[in-house]
């Protein structure tokens, strides 16, 4: 399970019916939330998915005909162009998918099973063929052009994969009260990043308003006991486990429709 810190005072980590642990304040617990969205997803999306998007369309335009330069991409980039704005783009897309990525991240994590590489595995497994199976399709110009496609296939199913690894461990660490500075010092950080991804606010507001209705229908009604239960915990991994089948199935699908 994932370590002790903001997760744990969300679920529990156990199977049974165990009362989980006495909350703190809900305005606390939310700007506790809030944090770690911030810091886990925007600092680790913005490397991850941002730099690693600009690194892997570098690779690409070595690698691809001098015909594609010049071309728009299905995501309206022009494939080839190197802009400090267009860079700055695509590292705002990186920091808000990364958030939504902390997000998912905490629903699935107290329902993982295994030692904690198995943890880190499944999730990696898991994002790269989900989050794969939407970037990757057979309709449109970017994985029929830019060569060798095995290359394209590969590595936007990689960076996906490169951010479900890594995910869990940086969640684990901004999560812990211990290897965190406590007080003010603790927003600098924060306040720091979302100055330079203000528009993360689109996908930030409604991830802190449902954590807030969440946690305080949990708290005020005594049904949401059963989602710690065992009946509930299989039910949410067997849909979790659906979710990576479809993935899976829709990213086999649009790679033989391109081969």
């Amino acid at each position: 399970m994932v370590a002790d810190g903001v997760v744990d005072a969300w679920f529990t980590k156990g199977d049974d019916m165990t009362p989980a642990p006495a909350p703190r304040s809900l305005n606390r617990l939310v700007l506790e939330q809030i944090r770690v969205l911030v810091v886990a997803g925007i600092g680790t999306g913005a490397i991850v998915v941002g730099i690693g998007s600009r690194l892997a369309m570098l690779a690409l335009r070595l690698t691809s005909p001098d015909s594609v330069i010049g071309r728009q991409s299905d995501d309206d980039f022009t494939i080839g162009e190197f802009t400090l704005g267009g860079s700055y783009n695509l590292l705002l897309l990186g920091a808000a998918v990364g958030i939504i990525g902390v997000a998912a991240y905490q629903c699935v994590a107290p329902r993982l099973i295994g030692p904690l590489w198995f943890q880190r595995l499944t999730v990696a497994l898991a994002s790269g063929v989900v989050v794969g199976s939407m970037l990757v399709h057979a309709d449109g110009i970017d994985f029929r052009v830019l060569k060798p496609m095995w290359l394209a296939i590969g590595l936007f199913v990689l960076l996906p994969a490169l951010f479900g690894a890594a995910i869990g461990a940086v969640v684990d660490r901004v999560s812990d009260p211990t290897l965190n500075a406590r007080g003010r010092v603790r927003w600098i950080l924060p306040v720091v990043l979302f100055a330079c991804f203000p528009l993360t606010i689109v996908v930030l507001a409604p991830g802190a308003l449902i954590f807030t209705i969440w946690l305080g229908v949990r708290e005020r009604t005594p049904l949401m006991a059963w989602t710690r239960s065992r009946p509930a915990t299989l039910l949410a991994r067997a849909g979790w486990l659906g979710i990576a089948v479809l993935g899976l199935v829709a990213l086999v699908g649009d790679v033989t429709a391109l081969t």
